[in-house]
């Protein structure tokens, strides 16, 4: 059949309806164009569309366009609003829309359209119907009913619509139109009006078209009639034959009456057949045989030729069972052949469906309906004459055709029924049903389906709360009905996994659904309590935290809310299990799920991106539940340690400490891996010590397993474990088994591992004085000691980049696990990770500034030792409460003859002071200061700004230990200090005489100048003098919008003007002589200043030439040193060429010299710094 089922159809009405709209006035110029846009528009109900048109539905647009609207109500069937909007257009444009819809959806043979669409499109149409609509409904018909499936219509139009069938004459007529345009001809004659109705047809074509058509139907049946008589007839009298007949000539003439039996009357069928039966029995059994060989020789034949077989069967058994008695001749064992035909169809026909009901699409010709079959089934006289046994198997059979047939509870009833007489058959079929039930309600579409129309391999159709409820209301009848008859299926994964397909999606199980179906939890067997919790686990570990499956579940929740449910469901299932386990307190197994289920709990909380939690509360949320597994697991162990005696070698297992080993570890059960947890050597001993406890000879048979499990997991090439994981893993091992043979092998890479870690040591320093004031940032470096050969052999740049070939290659040698842990994007983002991890509980992380991956390892102290280093933080302590900085962890990658692994290098504590007071200043050298006056709003309102820039090797000091403000603020007010510019680390210079970061920092200040301008004569304004004695200074202003360099700390400022550089704006004057006398004191004081500039200048300002010189010892790292300076110093003012030009020559060193082959000789270093101190010049 091509008619949707019913499956399929709630895709079709999931959505909300859209309001209706009423037409109570004329449409807007704007609506009507809107509306004429369908006119052009295609039809379609393509299921993509219509998944489309749910998703828009379920986000509200009040804004959508009226045509947009009416799209959607098309797609989503709801053909009420269909039918309003049409009903609201004007007459020919209402009905220019609706005919356009009917030819669209009647040209493509594949519409998207069921049968009660075609009836609802029928009444949605704008007036009556005309004969082109109904010609078009008549296709649409044709194209979702197959021909020989005519009563799916025969019983809609027996109930009738507002236009079609039902007992009203014209309704009538209309639906006979329509059947015949959709060549349902048997059905149409039904419809039409014949004799006396004919004539009261007003139309003279149509009433002769009518009567033309019912004038052939008759003639054509009449014709059959009589050739079926005939052929009956004929070979009929050939087997009541008197004469000598051959038996070949009466096998040929029961054949054919078996070819029309099903066409003779049922009189004279049942007549002729009581008299074979009577006179010549021979000949009826005869014609028995005949069918019984037919059915036989035509088992692979199509669907439509074998149920004919079985209609000529049931019509011959019923008048046998009605003439026969049972234990009279050969009849009984006949009728019991026959109804073990039809037992063979069912198994032939459903037996390949594996007792699962066909949910959409089409049914392959090969397929028997199942309401057909059931229709067929012996009853009556014909069931009451089977022996006893044979009832049983028929009753089981019949069962199976109702389970396909998807009347659930009928088959129930049947399974229940038999399973009073046979619990067995009664389970398996119990079982079957399920299987079909969870079929039923399976909303994962058919591949059939998804292929036909394109879709996603994961297309469902969404569960709304309603469905789900009426699901498991059906399921929950089901079980409490085979619990209390006793029937209960031996597979109980079945039963789960029914349950499970009855629910949404996106949904946690709920704990009044579970009691409803499965019964008190306290009161489930063993197996199904696994499984279910098992269940449970799977899904919260995956779909029920998943945010694209509660999009796809249209279910509206948001992150917050999924992240609300998964907790609540991590809860439901812990209760769960305390239920189940509080009346066994040795079940073991019961507590070790408990145990692992709050391990994934704690990960979950730990790296849950779903709701906003500080990462303070995420770390006592999942210390909570880490603590809390840690006692489920030495419960459980305990209690398999209590069970040891008793169990056979059979029942014994390391399960127990396995488990929680690898939650230790932070491997989880789904063989996920969490690298931030650190190793817990407490637990590990906790967990030797539970192994050790076992009595006699178990405690070291349970320890020889483990580490020969351990170890093969560690040796395993084909599933490699994950490089960060390795040395975890290795050294776990070896406190727990440390004394077992097993362990030998894992000793000595442990040895050879640490002798690498011997070789290198991380540390951690302060940048100066360790003791530090409150509140005061100051720098940590972080370096790595190292012997020289490790130096060259550990390559410690690697971890100063996210070089995607690296990342690219390690992802490649992680093997199918994953870790998880935020998305770092190479190792250098890894290693800040680390650092992160460890500083951030004592230190507020201003920021984390990295040397250059090439960098060069440094002479250390210690004889054949180098240092690298590798980082400078600059941090603050959070309170006066911090001692120390605690160790930081480094993940150093290696290989051994097991591929790659990663070995954690820790620090050791550094001590430090948080002393409270004014605290001094961190070491900084080379300060370079510029210093700009701002005197452009001067003479408009007295204001003045002075901004002053700071860079230093070390850190720049505060501003108050920077420069004295105390002879700027004798003649100028400060109004505001602003910090535009924290302290910023600009880079890690790795290569002077000491490690020292590149800093910078910038003020604003406000000044009131008001008082200066209130002055009687001109105000020398100084710049603040510098507290460093050894500090460069650079002292600016502006002339318009140009900053310049001045030759003096100060700036003249007047009442009426300012010096050069400041602009002029002349006083208000009530005549001409006040300019004329302004403009001659202006040329007197530009004349005085200018004799004043001459006879005293004062100290000159350092200039770029001045300060930097060719280094006396050219090589590759002063010659860097040198271009750097050039770069960041503001004495110096390079175009963003030269910049360009610049940083290419120092990347040009960089390689010639560090790249591991010297390329660039000294004169070439000195050729290049030489041109870059002549463009100073």
């Amino acid at each position: 059949m091509r008619i949707l089922r019913p499956s399929l159809c709630v895709l079709l009405a999931l959505a909300a309806p859209l309001s209706a709209q009423q037409a109570a006035a004329p449409l807007d110029a704007k609506t009507q164009q809107q509306y004429e846009r369908l006119l052009r528009h295609r039809f379609s109900r393509d299921l993509t569309e219509v998944f489309a048109a749910m998703e828009k539905a379920a986000k509200s647009d009040a804004k959508a366009t009226a045509d947009t609207r009416f799209l959607s109500a098309f797609r989503l069937g709801d053909w009420a609003q269909v039918r309003a909007e049409l009903a609201a257009l004007p007459p020919e444009l209402g009905r220019g829309i609706y005919d356009k819809m009917l030819a669209d959806l009647a040209e493509r043979p594949k519409n998207g359209v069921r049968l009660e669409d075609v009836f609802a499109l029928a009444d949605a149409g704008p007036g009556e119907l005309t004969e082109l609509q109904l010609l078009r409904l008549g296709q649409m018909l044709g194209q979702v009913v197959a021909p020989n499936e005519g009563f799916w219509i025969a019983e809609r139009l027996a109930r009738g619509t507002e236009k079609l069938g039902g007992k009203d004459p014209a309704r009538r007529l209309a639906a006979g139109r329509m059947l015949l345009a959709g060549g349902f001809r048997d059905l149409a004659k039904d419809y039409l009006p014949a004799g006396a109705d004919l004539e009261k047809v007003a139309d003279e074509r149509l009433r002769q078209e009518i009567a033309a058509f019912l004038a052939a139907e008759q003639a054509t049946e009449l014709a059959q009639r009589d050739q079926i008589s005939r052929i009956w007839n004929d070979n009929v009298a050939i087997l009541r034959s008197e004469k000598k007949v051959s038996d070949w000539d009466k096998s040929k003439a029961a054949g054919e009456m078996l070819r029309v039996l099903t066409q003779v009357s049922p009189a004279v069928l049942s007549g002729t057949f009581a008299e074979l039966m009577q006179a010549q029995p021979d000949a009826a059994l005869r014609l028995v045989a005949g069918l019984s060989r037919k059915i036989q020789n035509e088992t692979h034949a199509p669907a439509a030729q074998r149920i004919e077989n079985l209609r000529a069967q049931t019509a011959l058994a019923q008048l046998i069972a009605q003439r026969a008695d049972d234990a009279d001749g050969p009849w009984a064992q006949v009728l019991a052949l026959m109804a073990e035909s039809w037992m063979t169809e069912v198994e032939n026909t459903f037996g390949r469906q594996s007792a699962a009901p066909r949910r959409g699409g089409s049914r392959p010709s090969s397929e028997i309906d199942p309401e057909e079959m059931l229709a067929l089934a012996p009853s009556g006289k014909w069931h009451a004459a089977l022996p006893a046994d044979l009832r049983d198997r028929f009753d089981a059979s019949l069962a199976r055709a109702v389970i396909v047939s998807a009347n659930f509870e009928l088959a129930a009833d049947r399974i229940v029924e038999l399973a009073r007489r046979h619990p067995a058959a009664g389970v398996a079929l119990a079982e079957d049903f399920l299987v079909a039930w969870g079929q039923a309600h399976n909303p994962q579409l058919p591949q059939e389906l998804r292929a036909r129309y394109g879709l996603p391999e994961d297309a469902r159709i969404p569960v709304t709360p309603v469905m789900m409820e009426r699901n498991i209301d059906s399921l929950a009848r089901m079980m409490e009905l085979f619990r209390k008859t006793g029937v209960a299926p031996r597979d109980q994964g079945k039963v789960v996994n029914a349950f499970d397909l009855a629910y949404s999606n996106a949904e946690a199980y709920r704990e009044s659904h579970l009691e409803r179906v499965f019964g008190p939890t306290a009161a489930m067997d063993e197996t199904l309590f696994f499984l279910l919790a098992q269940k449970m686990q799977v899904n919260l570990s995956d779909r029920w935290r998943r945010t694209d499956v509660q999009r796809g579940a249209l279910t509206r929740r948001n992150e917050a809310q999924t992240y609300a449910m998964a907790s609540g469901g991590y809860a439901s299932l812990m209760k769960m299990i305390d239920g189940w386990q509080a009346g066994r307190p040795d079940a073991y197994k019961a507590i070790l799920l408990g145990a692992v289920v709050l391990s994934e709990w704690a990960d979950f909380e730990s790296f849950q991106d779903l709701s906003p939690v500080e990462p303070s509360r995420r770390v006592v949320l999942a210390k909570e539940k880490t603590l809390l597994s840690q006692d489920y697991f030495q419960r459980a162990a305990d209690a398999y340690g209590r069970q040891s005696v008793r169990l056979s070698s059979n029942e014994l297992s390391i399960e127990p400490y396995l488990s929680w080993f690898h939650a230790v570890v932070g491997v989880g059960a789904n063989g996920q891996v969490n690298l931030t947890k650190p190793m817990n050597r407490a637990a590990l001993g906790r967990i030797r010590a539970a192994i050790l406890a076992l009595p006699g000879k178990l405690a070291p048979t349970h320890m020889g397993q483990l580490a020969k499990t351990l170890s093969a997991r560690l040796n395993d090439t084909n599933n490699p474990m994950h490089e960060d994981l390795k040395y975890r893993y290795l050294a776990s091992t070896l406190v727990v088994t440390k004394d077992d043979p097993f362990s030998l092998g894992l000793k000595k890479r442990a040895d050879y591992l640490d002798e690498l870690l011997g070789e290198i040591r991380v540390e951690t320093r302060v940048d100066g004085p360790n003791t530090v004031g409150a509140g005061q940032e100051f720098g940590i470096v972080v370096s790595v000691y190292h012997t020289e050969a490790m130096g060259r052999v550990a390559r410690f740049g690697q971890y100063l980049s996210n070089d995607p070939i690296a990342v690219a290659a390690r992802g490649k040698r992680r093997g199918p696990q994953a870790a998880r842990t935020p998305d770092p994007q190479g190792p250098r983002d890894e290693f800040e990770q680390k650092l992160t991890e460890a500083l951030s509980p004592f230190f507020d992380i201003r920021s984390v500034t990295f040397a250059a991956p090439d960098v060069k390892s440094r002479p250390a102290a210690r004889p054949g030792w180098e240092e690298t280093p590798l980082a400078y933080l600059l941090v603050r302590a959070k309170d006066a409460s911090v001692d120390k900085i605690p160790p930081v962890q480094m993940e150093l990658r290696f290989i051994d003859l097991s591929g790659p692994v990663t070995i954690p290098a820790t620090s050791a504590e550094t001590l430090l002071k948080v002393a409270t007071g004014r605290p001094a200043p961190r070491p900084a050298t080379k300060l370079e200061v510029t210093q700009t006056l701002d005197t452009r709003q001067y003479p408009l309102n007295g204001g003045l700004s002075l901004e002053i820039a700071a860079t230093a090797s070390g850190l720049v000091p505060e501003l108050e230990d920077l420069v004295d403000l105390g002879p700027l603020t004798r003649l100028a007010k400060i109004r505001q200090v602003t910090a535009t510019d924290a302290l910023m680390v600009k880079e890690l210079n790795t290569w002077g005489e000491k490690v020292a970061p590149r800093s910078e920092r910038r003020w604003s200040i406000t000044l009131d100048g008001d008082a200066i301008r209130a002055a009687d004569k001109a105000t020398d304004l100084p710049f603040p003098p510098l507290k460093a004695a050894d500090a460069a200074v650079v002292w600016r202003t502006y002339q318009d919008i140009d900053p310049v360099v001045l030759q003096k700390p100060s700036v003249l400022l007047e009442r009426a003007k300012v010096a050069p550089g400041a602009g002029y704006v002349p006083p208000v004057a009530e005549d001409y002589s006040a300019y004329l006398y302004g403009a001659g004191g202006a040329l007197l004081a530009a004349a005085a200043w200018f004799v004043l500039r001459r006879r005293d200048a004062g100290p000159r300002p350092p200039r770029a030439r001045d300060v930097f010189r060719m280094p006396a010892a050219v090589d590759g790292f002063a010659v860097v040193a040198l271009l750097r300076k050039l770069g960041a110093s503001p004495l110096v003012r390079f175009t963003e060429a030269q910049q360009s030009e610049l940083r290419q020559d120092i990347e040009r060193v960089q390689a010639g010299c560090f790249g591991g082959a010297t390329t660039l000789a000294e004169s070439d270093l000195k050729a290049l710094a030489d041109k870059w101190l002549r463009r100073l010049r």
